[in-house]
This record gives C-alpha cells, structure tokens and sequence, in this order.
C-alpha cells in the first residue's frame, strides 16, 4: 500500500527556470563574444585612421602663417633689452652720486649699452667730480657730458642750481 502524501509540492517553474537561466547564459556568452568581436574592429579601424593620418601629414605642405618682418624685429630688440644687466648698470649709477649731485631721470637706450642721465648738482665743480667718478669707474666704457646749464634762481623749488645731462655708456663684458 502507497501512501500519497506530498508534504512539499513540487513547482512546475523550476524546469522554467532552469531552461531560462541556460537560455541567459548562453545570451550573456554570445553578447560577450559580440562585444570582444566588435572592439577588435574598432581597434582596427582606429589604427588604420591614425596610420593614414600620419600619411597625410607627412605629404601636406607644412603651412606657415605670415609673420612681419617688422614684428620679429621689435620682438628680438625686446628680447635683447631684457639681456641688458640693468641692475649692475643702475648700482654703479648709484655708487658715484654725492649729496652735491641729484639724478633726476635716467633713460636706457635698449639699443645699445647707454644710459641718458639728466640731473642737478651744487656747482659745475660738483657735476665735473660726478663726470670724473663715473670715469673712474671700470663698469663705464665712455662718460659723455652732454649739457650743463646754471638754472635761474628759484627755477626748482628744493633744486640745485645746475643742470645737467650726460650719456653713459655701459662696458660690454
């Protein structure tokens, strides 16, 4: 005699489910295998692009914007002002005024090695002694005075009677 009982009924998913899971990975294998597939070609065109890529830089003509000669000039005086050594320049400058001798502007001629010095002093005496100092002074390759004139009095509230320019020309190392 057979007992018919069932204590847990079998559920007529679980062949579902199992084919549907074979189904799926099979699926996920052949989508896989597309992907792979599909980077290699992707791969591949991407080389042959850069490869005729590099073909046609190789025979184009290399093209060159217009440049001015005039715009290369100021760039290369521009660039040859900032060589100067103003600094050293400027410190023996300093180094030869007196409390006789006032400079008042210096103007540097980018050009060449030369500083245009306008200025005060007590007396000719004093701007005569500047002239000699800055002479004296190895880092100058030549003093030039250029004017000197005896101010009226009271021209320049707090000036000194005389007035002066000179160039000074800077000793090429």
């Amino acid at each position: 005699m057979e007992m018919k009982l069932e204590f847990a009924s079998r559920s007529p998913w679980r062949k579902t489910t199992v084919v549907l899971l074979v189904i799926g990975a099979a699926c996920s294998g052949y989508a896989l295998a597309t992907r792979h597939k599909l980077l290699e070609r992707r791969e591949a065109l991407v080389a042959q692009f850069d490869t005729q890529q590099r073909a046609s830089d190789r025979t184009r003509p290399v093209r060159q914007s217009p440049v001015r000669r005039e715009a290369v000039d100021e760039t290369e005086r521009l660039v040859s002002g900032l060589q100067r050594p103003w600094e050293p320049m400027l410190n023996a400058l300093q180094a030869s005024v007196r409390d006789d001798v006032v400079v008042n502007r210096v103007q540097p001629e980018t050009d060449a090695f030369r500083l245009r010095i306008s200025g005060q002093a007590d007396s000719s005496q004093a701007f005569v002694e500047f002239v000699q100092r800055l002479r004296g002074d190895a880092s100058w390759r030549a003093v030039e005075p250029l004017s000197e004139a005896k101010q009226a009095d009271n021209a320049v509230p707090g000036g000194k009677p005389v007035a002066f320019q000179l160039a000074a020309e800077w000793n090429r190392p």
